[in-house]
């Protein structure tokens, strides 16, 4: 076996723990000790790629923003789309981002590394960003979009809505399509 396929599955071994121990106890209060345990690689091992205990959570979160990113590659992205798309992938992980916003650790998360997620989706083609010299004025919209579904996430997923992806992705669609006609208007 490749030592990238080991070195990766060793670092899925550590995520998957530390998700399993948040089930039971606040990520404050999680020792690498437990991860080590729970996992069934050393400390060792745990240092070499995590060096802190909260770099554990920044590796997870380049490893889900890296998975999206791919997962966008397979589709057609219109305005329209965006929020169904979003939200399809992210109810895929529905349980992890639960435990994470439960433990107040989402938000945080995303504002920490929410310029990585502005380059991953200004790395994705989409129609309206053709021949466009300056990103600049999509980066702030990113910025500004990411804080609202961030905080957007974090409500519905500390509540446990009961609301649906499909409910969510249906009104952000038509809000996105509103501001798309008052745009168009005003040009």
């Amino acid at each position: 076996m490749p030592r990238t396929i080991i070195i990766e599955e060793s670092k899925d071994a550590f995520i998957e723990a530390l998700f399993r121990l948040l089930e039971s106890e606040s990520f404050e209060h999680i020792t690498v000790k437990q991860l080590v345990l729970e996992s069934g690689y050393s400390k060792r091992t745990y240092y070499r790629y995590f060096k802190t205990k909260t770099r554990i959570l920044d590796v997870a979160f380049c490893k889900y923003l890296t998975d999206y990113h791919d997962y966008l590659l397979n589709f057609p992205i219109t305005p329209d789309t965006i929020p169904k798309y979003f939200l399809d992938f992210i109810w895929s992980h529905h349980d992890k981002i639960e435990l994470l916003a439960k433990n107040n650790l989402l938000v945080p998360l995303l504002t920490k590394h929410i310029q990585a997620v502005v380059e991953t989706l200004l790395s994705i083609n989409v129609p309206w960003r053709k021949n466009r010299l300056n990103n600049q004025h999509y980066e702030y919209m990113l910025i500004y979009s990411i804080g609202g579904f961030s905080v957007l996430l974090d409500t519905l997923f500390k509540n446990c809505s009961s609301i649906s992806p499909d409910q969510i992705s249906k009104a952000l669609s038509m809000s996105l399509k509103e501001i798309a006609t008052q745009v168009n208007m005003q040009s």
